[in-house]
């Protein structure tokens, strides 16, 4: 029954943010069913293996930005944040504005930084919206923050004009997100706004959490080296056998696998998600006893307390991969047992789940094959998390020595 979701966007104004107040996130009801049903058709596997070229050849542009870098003999090391945020630029630039974003070129990324912009909020911003999460009743037509500034919505509304501008000047035989979106729009004369909207819904799920998910994940692997060189091996053994990693070899690294679940368990993007009970009803409690919740009532679900609850997970600040094991039932017991929740559940699970997962894996994959990772002794080795950011990353960044394997 806990159906409507406010995340951290709740009552976002569409007057007021007309970019993210249309995004299904926020949006409930028939009016959340309508725009999650016109999103969703965009982000099958499918139109994801379309896009796999795009993500193994930024992977290559990754590759040799490494190279450069890490020839100039950094004291401090990468920041491995930075360099996933240069990624998931890069391939989610080229998969839904069809445009090349220059993220591993000297100088500063525009877009870059406008997308880092919409979750890096000020404190005054975060607490706003937290309040507004737990107690709308309250803050309800008090008065009206926008989550996103005027001069960022400018930006993405002038990105998507352009695009389109660009890809109807060109012959194109792309079945990337901007060809859906350009179907979707004349399909059902969509405004100019609401193809802006969705392009901001992909690109928030492709860019911001795909990055967080990398950069975590080569801090797991850089702090356990032998859980790095058992992934190396597999991916190795997977070049050895097919020459390359393809979009379906990629689905069958089952030790890959295991690294990202556990490294989701450990830090999953979101640490908490806000709902909205949209019935009355009863849940039952872990002691059985039956917990009344009325309708309206704000539901918080705390993924990252469960995540490290021992009850469920045996010593869970260590980082063991085996825990998601085939053997041990992989991901789908944690999940049914409802302590497995990186990407949310139900109905309104992450919308761009699968394609921060094959992106991330491609990643991953390119660098734990081309670099040994260790930790930079400017990295405090306790993930302790920026409480001045949206999602879950670390205090003072992750800072990552990249050590060159001859291939």
């Amino acid at each position: 029954s806990i159906t409507r979701t406010y995340e951290i966007f709740v009552q976002v104004d569409k007057e007021v943010d007309p970019l993210l107040g249309r995004n299904p996130f926020i949006l409930s009801g028939n009016e959340w069913k309508g725009n999650r049903g016109e999103v969703t058709p965009a982000l099958t596997t499918n139109r994801i293996k379309a896009s796999y070229p795009i993500m193994l050849s930024v992977c290559g542009k990754m590759t040799k930005y490494l190279e450069k870098e890490t020839k100039k003999h950094i004291a401090d090391g990468i920041e491995a944040r930075e360099l996933a945020a240069r990624y998931t630029t890069e391939v989610v630039s080229n998969c839904i504005y069809g445009i090349e974003a220059g993220a591993f070129e000297e100088g500063p990324c525009e877009i870059r930084e406008k997308g880092a912009a919409v979750l890096d909020q000020s404190s005054a911003s975060i607490a706003y919206f937290m309040l507004m999460s737990t107690l709308p009743d309250c803050f309800r037509g008090v008065f009206k923050r926008p989550f996103m500034k005027k001069d960022m919505q400018t930006y993405f509304i002038q990105l998507m004009k352009e695009a389109i501008r660009i890809r109807q000047n060109t012959i194109s035989d792309r079945v990337d997100f901007l060809n859906y979106l350009l179907q979707l729009r004349e399909k059902k004369n969509l405004s100019e706004i609401e193809v802006a909207a969705h392009t901001i819904t992909f690109f928030a799920d492709g860019f911001e959490t795909s990055s967080v998910l990398i950069s975590n994940c080569i801090r797991c692997l850089a702090q356990h080296e032998s859980v790095q060189q058992k992934l190396r091996d597999e991916i190795n053994k997977t070049m050895k056998e097919n020459g390359e990693v393809s979009f379906e070899n990629l689905q069958e690294l089952s030790y890959l696998d295991q690294c990202i679940n556990e490294c989701l368990r450990l830090y999953p993007p979101a640490i908490a998600s806000n709902k909205m009970c949209s019935n009355t009803c009863e849940l039952m409690s872990s002691k059985e006893k039956p917990i009344k919740i009325e309708k309206g009532t704000p539901i918080l679900l705390p993924f990252y307390a469960l995540h490290h609850d021992p009850e469920y997970y045996p010593n869970p600040e260590a980082f063991i991969p085996e825990r998601f094991s085939p053997e041990n039932g992989g991901a789908k017991k944690y999940k049914e047992m409802g302590v497995f929740l990186p990407f949310g559940d139900g109905p309104r699970i992450c919308l761009g789940m699968k394609f921060a997962l094959y992106q991330s894996k491609a990643a991953i994959v390119e660098v734990i094959r081309n670099w040994k990772v260790k930790l930079n002794p400017k990295t405090n080795p306790n993930f302790i998390i920026d409480t001045q950011h949206f999602l879950c990353v670390p205090e003072g960044g992750t800072w990552v020595d990249f050590e060159r394997i001859n291939n």
